[in-house]
């Protein structure tokens, strides 16, 4: 998803319309849009910054998710199976943009899907499809051919890199108030060189005790019918 920041007027009517599309709790956003202020009093100018999930190319909340309810669809989105996900929250500590809200009746994580079910109804996202200035284009940046590939060239658009959203910056726009690049949280490296592991070694061994303990009853059981047989006799 490409926005252009030099069209945004803040209007948050994306937000809004995402709410709407997803039932969302008023408290429950998707979709952000963070102000600022650059220069010192009088020359004082701002501008808007909206964000949601950047759809990584190496999400870490799907690293850290143990049930495997977060994961990344073939055509690039990050979503979640909201049937596995058991509410643990890690997936909110491991998201490097904050992206991630909690449905605290449903007790699951909850995000910005890119709209793929309007994707794929052939219709552009919800947050898209409100934007009145024409701020955001969504589509294939793989095909050269699309809007947004030839949006990005023509407006030598800043990539967030290791994410699927580029900016437009506003003219007086400091890079350093744009999200920044991919970095992923050194507790997730933690995650899956010691903890993943171990926890994995832990299960396996208690499937292992499992295998043992149903092999012991088993021979136990045949052994005491060939007693009751003996004795019988």
């Amino acid at each position: 998803m490409l926005i252009d920041l030099s069209k945004c007027v803040g209007c948050e009517a994306c937000t809004v319309n995402c709410q709407a599309e997803w039932q969302l709790e008023p408290e429950e956003q998707f979709t952000k849009v963070h102000r600022y202020e650059t220069g010192k009093f009088p020359q004082v100018k701002g501008g808007v910054v909206p964000t949601q999930c950047f759809h990584c190319h190496q999400p870490p909340c799907v690293e850290v998710c143990p049930t495997g309810a977060s994961y990344k669809r073939p055509d690039g989105i990050v979503a979640i199976d909201e049937d596995k996900c058991i509410g643990c929250c890690y997936c909110l500590s491991a998201c490097p943009y904050g992206a991630r809200c909690f449905d605290s009746s449903r007790r699951i994580v909850r995000k910005c899907y890119f709209c793929y079910p309007r994707i794929e109804q052939g219709k552009e996202p919800a947050c898209v499809n409100t934007c009145m200035a024409g701020a955001r284009t969504f589509g294939d940046v793989d095909d050269p051919t699309s809007a947004i590939s030839k949006a990005i060239k023509e407006t030598k658009a800043v990539p967030i890199r290791g994410t699927s959203i580029f900016y437009v910056p506003s003219p007086h726009l400091d890079r350093s108030f744009l999200p920044p690049d991919l970095k992923e949280p050194g507790f997730v490296r933690w995650w899956k060189g010691v903890i993943q592991p171990g926890g994995k070694a832990v299960m396996a061994a208690a499937a292992g005790a499992v295998v043992v303990s149903l092999a012991i009853n088993t021979i136990n059981k045949g052994g005491g019918t060939g007693g009751d047989a003996d004795a019988r006799k």
